[in-house]
């Protein structure tokens, strides 16, 4: 084989391998890994009613609830990453600590409970974190995450709430 023949090969055998790869690759790839987000937003600690709303019968904490920088997302194919800094119930109610040893997070669309993340730690500085799959987020509309007592799921003491985005 001659070389003009031989370097005209190597770049149409390259284009045939990258669009084999392309149409065997696994899909969630294609977009990054997973989807746009339904929801990527700061969390916010909660209010006593009526300073924060009762979201899919879920009333606000009894206490006022302050935290650092801390955010939600949850992507279309159901994974979740939870980031909280400083989650707890301020002076004069509190002493600035936090006396929740842990929460899950739980995904609300459409003013409806939809999945919740297995519990995690919250350290009484009021730090933690988790990141999972989550099911129950296609066709999340107005989705919403509460972080709530993993011991009393009946309130919240933090929440997320945004918009889908096109990441």
């Amino acid at each position: 084989m001659n070389m003009t023949r031989t370097s005209r090969l190597l770049p149409a055998t390259a284009v045939a391998a990258l669009a084999a790869l392309a149409l065997t690759a696994d899909p969630a790839l294609a977009d990054g890994g997973g989807g746009h987000s339904i929801l990527r937003a700061e969390l916010v600690g909660s209010m006593p009613a009526p300073d924060s709303p009762v979201i899919a019968g879920i009333n606000p904490g009894g206490a006022p609830w302050v935290n650092g920088p801390s955010s939600a997302r949850v992507r279309e194919d159901g994974r979740i990453m939870v980031s909280i800094i400083g989650l707890v119930i301020p002076p004069p109610r509190g002493t600035n600590t936090n006396p929740v040893a842990s929460v899950v997070a739980t995904l609300v669309c459409d003013d409806m409970l939809r999945s919740s993340t297995a519990p995690f730690a919250l350290s009484t500085a009021g730090d933690g974190a988790t990141s999972g799959r989550i099911s129950g987020t296609h066709r999340c509309k107005d989705p919403v995450l509460l972080i709530q007592p993993a011991g009393n799921r009946t309130v919240y003491i933090a929440s997320a709430m945004g918009e889908h985005d096109d990441d």
